[in-house]
Protein backbone atom coordinates (compact mmCIF):
# COMPACT_ATOMS: atom_id res chain seq x y z
CA UNK A 1 0.00 0.00 0.00
CA UNK A 2 0.99 3.62 -0.44
CA UNK A 3 0.47 5.28 2.93
CA UNK A 4 0.72 8.98 3.83
CA UNK A 5 1.23 10.20 7.40
CA UNK A 6 0.52 13.80 8.37
CA UNK A 7 2.56 15.28 11.20
CA UNK A 8 5.28 12.76 10.37
CA UNK A 9 8.05 14.82 11.97
CA UNK A 10 6.93 14.29 15.59
CA UNK A 11 7.21 11.41 18.04
CA UNK A 12 4.08 9.49 17.03
CA UNK A 13 4.04 10.47 13.36
CA UNK A 14 7.68 9.57 12.70
CA UNK A 15 7.16 6.19 14.36
CA UNK A 16 4.14 5.55 12.14
CA UNK A 17 6.11 6.44 9.01
CA UNK A 18 9.16 4.38 10.00
CA UNK A 19 6.99 1.40 11.02
CA UNK A 20 5.08 1.23 7.74
CA UNK A 21 8.29 1.73 5.75
CA UNK A 22 9.86 -1.18 7.64
CA UNK A 23 6.76 -3.27 6.83
CA UNK A 24 7.46 -2.77 3.14
CA UNK A 25 4.87 -0.13 2.32
CA UNK A 26 5.55 2.97 0.24
CA UNK A 27 5.37 5.83 2.72
CA UNK A 28 4.87 9.55 2.21
CA UNK A 29 5.75 11.74 5.18
CA UNK A 30 3.68 14.94 5.15
CA UNK A 31 5.20 17.75 7.21
CA UNK A 32 5.01 21.53 7.38
CA UNK A 33 7.51 23.54 5.31
CA UNK A 34 9.99 24.34 8.10
CA UNK A 35 9.55 21.22 10.26
CA UNK A 36 12.65 19.07 10.86
CA UNK A 37 12.55 15.53 9.52
CA UNK A 38 15.55 14.03 11.31
CA UNK A 39 13.46 11.30 13.00
CA UNK A 40 12.46 9.78 9.67
CA UNK A 41 14.19 7.01 7.77
CA UNK A 42 16.15 8.74 4.96
CA UNK A 43 14.48 6.45 2.40
CA UNK A 44 11.01 7.87 3.14
CA UNK A 45 9.63 10.45 0.71
CA UNK A 46 8.89 13.81 2.34
CA UNK A 47 6.22 16.16 1.04
CA UNK A 48 5.98 19.58 2.65
CA UNK A 49 2.74 21.54 2.91
CA UNK A 50 1.00 24.08 5.14
CA UNK A 51 -2.09 21.80 4.90
CA UNK A 52 -4.27 24.61 3.59
CA UNK A 53 -2.47 24.72 0.24
CA UNK A 54 -0.81 22.00 -1.79
CA UNK A 55 -2.15 19.05 0.18
CA UNK A 56 -3.82 17.45 -2.84
CA UNK A 57 -0.51 17.12 -4.66
CA UNK A 58 1.03 15.69 -1.49
CA UNK A 59 -1.64 12.95 -1.56
CA UNK A 60 -0.99 12.00 -5.17
CA UNK A 61 -1.11 8.21 -5.51
CA UNK A 62 -1.83 7.67 -1.80
CA UNK A 63 -4.25 4.88 -0.83
CA UNK A 64 -4.28 5.18 2.98
CA UNK A 65 -4.01 8.48 4.84
CA UNK A 66 -3.11 8.49 8.53
CA UNK A 67 -3.98 11.94 9.84
CA UNK A 68 -1.84 12.54 12.90
CA UNK A 69 -0.94 16.24 12.59
CA UNK A 70 -2.14 18.60 15.30
CA UNK A 71 -1.27 20.24 18.60
CA UNK A 72 -1.31 18.91 22.15
CA UNK A 73 -0.83 22.29 23.81
CA UNK A 74 -1.82 25.84 22.84
CA UNK A 75 -2.12 29.27 24.39
CA UNK A 76 -5.86 29.52 23.69
CA UNK A 77 -8.81 27.40 22.62
CA UNK A 78 -8.85 29.27 19.29
CA UNK A 79 -5.26 28.17 18.64
CA UNK A 80 -6.16 24.59 19.57
CA UNK A 81 -9.13 24.63 17.20
CA UNK A 82 -6.95 26.00 14.40
CA UNK A 83 -4.37 23.25 14.90
CA UNK A 84 -6.70 20.29 15.41
CA UNK A 85 -10.06 21.14 13.85
CA UNK A 86 -9.29 23.43 10.92
CA UNK A 87 -6.30 21.31 9.87
CA UNK A 88 -8.46 18.19 10.01
CA UNK A 89 -11.05 19.81 7.77
CA UNK A 90 -8.39 20.72 5.18
CA UNK A 91 -6.95 17.21 5.32
CA UNK A 92 -10.36 15.56 4.99
CA UNK A 93 -11.42 17.78 2.08
CA UNK A 94 -8.20 16.95 0.21
CA UNK A 95 -8.76 13.27 1.01
CA UNK A 96 -12.32 13.45 -0.37
CA UNK A 97 -11.03 14.98 -3.62
CA UNK A 98 -8.19 12.50 -4.06
CA UNK A 99 -8.47 10.11 -7.00
CA UNK A 100 -6.67 7.27 -5.22
CA UNK A 101 -7.23 7.63 -1.46
CA UNK A 102 -9.43 4.89 -0.01
CA UNK A 103 -9.27 5.11 3.78
CA UNK A 104 -8.66 7.90 6.31
CA UNK A 105 -7.39 6.86 9.74
CA UNK A 106 -7.68 9.74 12.20
CA UNK A 107 -5.47 9.68 15.29
CA UNK A 108 -7.64 11.29 17.94
CA UNK A 109 -7.17 10.83 21.69
CA UNK A 110 -8.65 9.28 24.80
CA UNK A 111 -9.09 12.91 25.87
CA UNK A 112 -11.95 13.21 23.33
CA UNK A 113 -13.96 10.82 25.51
CA UNK A 114 -14.25 11.44 29.24
CA UNK A 115 -12.51 10.54 32.49
CA UNK A 116 -13.55 7.36 34.25
CA UNK A 117 -14.86 6.70 37.73
CA UNK A 118 -11.88 5.12 39.52
CA UNK A 119 -10.88 2.03 37.50
CA UNK A 120 -14.23 1.59 35.69
CA UNK A 121 -13.67 1.24 31.95
CA UNK A 122 -15.22 3.81 29.62
CA UNK A 123 -16.45 2.46 26.25
CA UNK A 124 -16.58 4.15 22.85
CA UNK A 125 -20.40 4.19 22.90
CA UNK A 126 -20.64 6.36 26.01
CA UNK A 127 -21.27 10.11 25.62
CA UNK A 128 -18.10 12.19 25.45
CA UNK A 129 -17.32 14.84 28.04
CA UNK A 130 -13.82 16.26 27.42
CA UNK A 131 -12.32 18.19 30.31
CA UNK A 132 -9.91 20.47 28.44
CA UNK A 133 -9.29 22.33 25.18
CA UNK A 134 -7.31 19.48 23.68
CA UNK A 135 -10.04 16.88 24.24
CA UNK A 136 -12.75 19.24 22.99
CA UNK A 137 -10.81 20.02 19.80
CA UNK A 138 -10.18 16.33 19.13
CA UNK A 139 -13.88 15.54 19.56
CA UNK A 140 -14.83 18.36 17.16
CA UNK A 141 -12.39 16.96 14.59
CA UNK A 142 -13.88 13.48 15.02
CA UNK A 143 -17.35 14.87 14.36
CA UNK A 144 -16.23 16.55 11.13
CA UNK A 145 -14.81 13.28 9.84
CA UNK A 146 -17.86 11.25 10.83
CA UNK A 147 -20.23 13.74 9.20
CA UNK A 148 -18.35 14.78 6.08
CA UNK A 149 -15.83 12.12 5.07
CA UNK A 150 -17.07 10.65 1.78
CA UNK A 151 -14.92 7.50 1.87
CA UNK A 152 -13.80 4.92 4.42
CA UNK A 153 -12.76 6.35 7.77
CA UNK A 154 -11.58 5.05 11.15
CA UNK A 155 -11.04 7.00 14.38
CA UNK A 156 -8.34 5.85 16.82
CA UNK A 157 -8.30 7.17 20.40
CA UNK A 158 -4.90 6.32 21.89
CA UNK A 159 -4.37 6.47 25.63
CA UNK A 160 -1.11 7.91 27.02
CA UNK A 161 1.69 6.90 24.64
CA UNK A 162 5.25 6.24 25.82
CA UNK A 163 8.43 5.02 24.19
CA UNK A 164 11.81 6.17 22.84
CA UNK A 165 11.69 9.85 21.90
CA UNK A 166 8.55 10.75 23.90
CA UNK A 167 9.04 13.94 25.92
CA UNK A 168 6.00 14.49 28.16
CA UNK A 169 6.86 11.65 30.58
CA UNK A 170 10.52 12.66 30.66
CA UNK A 171 10.30 14.86 33.78
CA UNK A 172 8.63 11.99 35.65
CA UNK A 173 11.40 9.64 34.56
CA UNK A 174 14.07 12.12 35.67
CA UNK A 175 12.48 12.34 39.11
CA UNK A 176 12.46 8.55 39.46
CA UNK A 177 16.08 8.39 38.37
CA UNK A 178 16.85 10.85 41.18
CA UNK A 179 15.09 8.52 43.63
CA UNK A 180 11.80 10.39 43.93
CA UNK A 181 8.38 8.87 43.34
CA UNK A 182 5.59 11.43 43.54
CA UNK A 183 1.84 11.68 43.14
CA UNK A 184 -0.78 14.36 43.62
CA UNK A 185 -3.00 13.83 46.65
CA UNK A 186 -3.43 10.65 48.65
CA UNK A 187 -6.20 9.07 46.59
CA UNK A 188 -4.98 6.45 44.12
CA UNK A 189 -5.37 7.29 40.45
CA UNK A 190 -5.82 4.88 37.55
CA UNK A 191 -4.64 5.07 33.95
CA UNK A 192 -4.05 3.14 30.74
CA UNK A 193 -0.87 3.15 28.67
CA UNK A 194 0.29 2.07 25.23
CA UNK A 195 3.85 1.73 23.93
CA UNK A 196 4.51 3.45 20.61
CA UNK A 197 5.29 0.09 18.96
CA UNK A 198 1.90 -1.23 20.11
CA UNK A 199 0.18 1.88 18.76
CA UNK A 200 1.85 1.35 15.38
CA UNK A 201 0.58 -2.25 15.30
CA UNK A 202 -2.91 -1.12 16.32
CA UNK A 203 -2.98 1.55 13.62
CA UNK A 204 -1.82 -1.00 11.04
CA UNK A 205 -4.92 -3.07 11.84
CA UNK A 206 -7.10 0.00 11.36
CA UNK A 207 -5.52 0.64 7.95
CA UNK A 208 -6.41 -2.77 6.55
CA UNK A 209 -9.16 -4.48 8.54
CA UNK A 210 -12.55 -4.33 6.75
CA UNK A 211 -14.40 -4.27 10.07
CA UNK A 212 -12.65 -1.06 11.12
CA UNK A 213 -14.52 1.14 8.66
CA UNK A 214 -16.83 3.70 10.24
CA UNK A 215 -15.75 2.82 13.79
CA UNK A 216 -14.14 4.56 16.76
CA UNK A 217 -11.63 2.55 18.79
CA UNK A 218 -9.78 3.12 22.04
CA UNK A 219 -6.15 1.99 21.69
CA UNK A 220 -4.38 0.73 24.80
CA UNK A 221 -2.32 -2.25 25.92
CA UNK A 222 -5.35 -3.63 27.73
CA UNK A 223 -4.08 -3.16 31.28
CA UNK A 224 -5.07 -0.70 33.97
CA UNK A 225 -2.31 0.66 36.19
CA UNK A 226 -2.42 2.64 39.37
CA UNK A 227 -0.12 5.65 39.48
CA UNK A 228 1.86 3.82 42.18
CA UNK A 229 2.30 0.76 39.95
CA UNK A 230 3.53 2.89 37.08
CA UNK A 231 6.06 4.72 39.25
CA UNK A 232 7.23 1.41 40.75
CA UNK A 233 7.72 -0.06 37.26
CA UNK A 234 9.77 3.01 36.30
CA UNK A 235 11.94 2.61 39.39
CA UNK A 236 12.51 -1.09 38.73
CA UNK A 237 13.34 -0.51 35.08
CA UNK A 238 15.86 2.14 36.14
CA UNK A 239 17.38 -0.15 38.76
CA UNK A 240 16.22 1.93 41.72
CA UNK A 241 15.59 -0.36 44.69
CA UNK A 242 14.19 2.42 46.84
CA UNK A 243 12.52 5.74 46.12
CA UNK A 244 11.29 8.55 48.31
CA UNK A 245 7.51 8.50 47.94
CA UNK A 246 6.03 12.00 48.07
CA UNK A 247 2.31 12.82 48.04
CA UNK A 248 1.99 16.42 46.84
CA UNK A 249 -1.01 18.06 48.52
CA UNK A 250 -3.69 18.97 46.00
CA UNK A 251 -3.75 22.71 46.96
CA UNK A 252 0.02 22.89 46.45
CA UNK A 253 -0.26 21.16 43.07
CA UNK A 254 -3.03 23.56 42.03
CA UNK A 255 -0.78 26.46 43.00
CA UNK A 256 1.98 25.00 40.82
CA UNK A 257 -0.28 24.72 37.79
CA UNK A 258 -1.50 28.30 38.27
CA UNK A 259 2.13 29.45 38.53
CA UNK A 260 2.82 27.68 35.23
CA UNK A 261 -0.13 29.50 33.68
CA UNK A 262 1.32 32.84 34.87
CA UNK A 263 4.69 31.89 33.38
CA UNK A 264 2.99 31.22 30.04
CA UNK A 265 1.25 34.60 30.15
CA UNK A 266 4.50 36.42 30.88
CA UNK A 267 6.69 34.56 28.39
CA UNK A 268 4.27 33.45 25.66
CA UNK A 269 5.66 29.92 25.97
CA UNK A 270 3.41 26.86 26.42
CA UNK A 271 4.46 24.51 29.23
CA UNK A 272 3.27 21.25 30.80
CA UNK A 273 2.12 23.14 33.89
CA UNK A 274 -1.03 25.12 33.15
CA UNK A 275 -4.70 25.10 34.09
CA UNK A 276 -5.66 23.01 31.06
CA UNK A 277 -3.21 20.26 31.99
CA UNK A 278 -4.41 20.50 35.59
CA UNK A 279 -7.88 19.44 34.44
CA UNK A 280 -6.39 16.24 32.97
CA UNK A 281 -4.34 15.32 36.02
CA UNK A 282 -5.70 16.37 39.40
CA UNK A 283 -8.29 13.94 40.75
CA UNK A 284 -8.90 12.43 37.31
CA UNK A 285 -8.73 8.78 36.17
CA UNK A 286 -8.30 7.75 32.54
CA UNK A 287 -9.40 4.15 32.02
CA UNK A 288 -11.05 2.75 28.89
CA UNK A 289 -12.14 -0.58 27.46
CA UNK A 290 -10.55 -2.23 24.40
CA UNK A 291 -13.26 -4.91 24.21
CA UNK A 292 -14.47 -3.44 20.91
CA UNK A 293 -10.98 -3.57 19.35
CA UNK A 294 -10.51 -7.13 20.62
CA UNK A 295 -13.83 -8.21 19.10
CA UNK A 296 -13.69 -6.44 15.74
CA UNK A 297 -9.96 -6.11 15.01
CA UNK A 298 -8.64 -9.12 16.91
CA UNK A 299 -6.41 -6.77 18.91
CA UNK A 300 -4.56 -8.95 21.42
CA UNK A 301 -1.74 -7.03 23.13
CA UNK A 302 0.78 -8.70 25.45
CA UNK A 303 2.30 -5.78 27.35
CA UNK A 304 5.49 -5.98 29.38
CA UNK A 305 5.63 -2.54 30.98
CA UNK A 306 8.93 -3.04 32.78
CA UNK A 307 10.75 -4.34 29.69
CA UNK A 308 9.32 -1.63 27.45
CA UNK A 309 10.23 1.06 29.97
CA UNK A 310 13.73 -0.43 30.15
CA UNK A 311 14.15 -0.08 26.37
CA UNK A 312 12.77 3.46 26.55
CA UNK A 313 15.22 4.44 29.28
CA UNK A 314 18.10 2.87 27.34
CA UNK A 315 17.20 5.11 24.38
CA UNK A 316 17.07 8.18 26.64
CA UNK A 317 20.53 7.39 28.04
CA UNK A 318 21.96 6.76 24.59
CA UNK A 319 20.70 10.14 23.38
CA UNK A 320 21.67 12.02 26.54
CA UNK A 321 18.12 12.73 27.68
CA UNK A 322 18.30 10.85 30.98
Amino acid sequence: MKIAVTGANGFVGSNFANHFHHQGHEVVAIVRPKSPADLLNPAIAIRRTDYQNGLESALEGVEILIHNAGAIRARSFAQMVAANVETTRWVMEAFNRSETAQRLVYISSQAASRPSRANEEVTESEPSAPVDWYGRSKLLAERIIRAECSREWVVVRPVSVYGPGEKDFLQVFKAVKAGISFRIGRREQYLNLIHIDELCEFTELCCSHPGAVGEVFFASNGKTYTHHEFMAACAKALGRKKTLDIAIPVPLAVLGFHAGELFETLTGKVTLLNKQKMKEIIGVNWVCSIAKARSILGWDPHPDLEAQLGKTFAWYREHGWL
